[in-house]
């Protein structure tokens, strides 16, 4: 007879959870059917598989999201689209995946800006996820319409960071080519409007709603289609409250203190998803 997964007699040797991750948002602005949220309010993290590991080592996987996706469902099985995870939760999430996989500490480099010494220093994983701030994102009212916001989706960052992706590598393709200047300005006028396109549609993936009078506008059509034509100054004020929610959500700056010259510098701690488990 043949034996099956259940009663596989190394069953008991299969990897078991490393910790317990509760998400920043507590499970919210999550689409039904993409979290089974279990009753603890607690994700429990797997570390990852050889499997996982050599997927992410697939450069295609890993540019397009697919990697990053199936090794977030593997180690976090609660987890049903990892597509659909909203943004504040993400870092967290593979933040944990890391922590549960390679141990506490993560190697990260930054540059002096007073010798220009690179620096090497360990960040505390376990200690950076408890600090993780909760994400708020507070409505704003506006010429009487309301504005009610949401986290992106990593689906939605993963397509805008493609495609600016693409255009970054054209424009420098056309600036290092060698066809005349006058080619290049018509090349650069084609790209424009698309770069335009990708700022515009991050801010419309941020707008959960627009509240005008007695009516509630969710449809992001409509929400497109407003922001396309609305006045300079509601756009403003609209992006100005996209960027306050980010700077008020973001990972706080790691402090540093150069091994060279002995500067105390702050630095980004910016998670690159592609390259995360490098």
């Amino acid at each position: 007879m043949a034996t099956t997964a259940s009663n596989n007699p190394l069953a008991n040797h299969f990897r078991q959870p490393a910790i317990h991750l509760r998400l920043p948002s507590g499970g919210n602005n999550w689409p039904a059917g993409s979290l089974n949220m279990p009753e603890t309010g607690e994700l429990p993290v797997y570390p990852m598989t050889a499997k996982d590991e050599l997927l992410l080592k697939t450069p295609d996987a890993l540019m397009n999201g697919d990697g990053v996706v199936s090794v977030i469902q593997s180690c976090i099985p609660s987890i049903k689209s990892a597509w659909l995870i909203p943004v504040c939760d993400l870092d967290p999430i593979l933040i944990a995946i890391r922590l549960t996989s390679y141990g506490n500490d993560m190697e990260i480099s930054s540059t002096c800006p007073k010798c220009k010494e690179t620096n090497e220093n360990l960040v505390d994983l376990g200690q950076l996820l408890d600090s993780l701030p909760s994400p708020a994102y507070p409505d704003m009212t506006y010429e009487k319409l309301t504005f009610k916001f949401k986290p992106q989706s990593f689906q939605s960052l993963n397509l805008v960071n493609q495609a600016r992706f693409q255009q970054q590598s054209l424009l420098r393709t056309i600036s290092s080519s060698e066809i005349p200047d006058e080619q290049k300005q018509a090349e650069f006028k084609k790209i424009l409007p698309q770069i335009t396109e990708l700022t515009v549609q991050s801010l419309i993936d941020g707008i959960e709603s627009i509240v005008v009078g007695d009516d509630v506008v969710s449809n992001s059509a409509h929400i497109k289609e407003f922001i396309d034509k609305c006045d300079r100054k509601t756009y403003e004020a609209i992006k100005s409250q996209v960027e306050k929610i980010g700077l008020a959500n973001k990972t706080q700056d790691l402090d540093i203190e150069c091994a060279e010259c002995k500067e105390k510098y702050k630095t980004e701690l910016a998670f690159e998803h592609s390259n995360f488990f490098a």
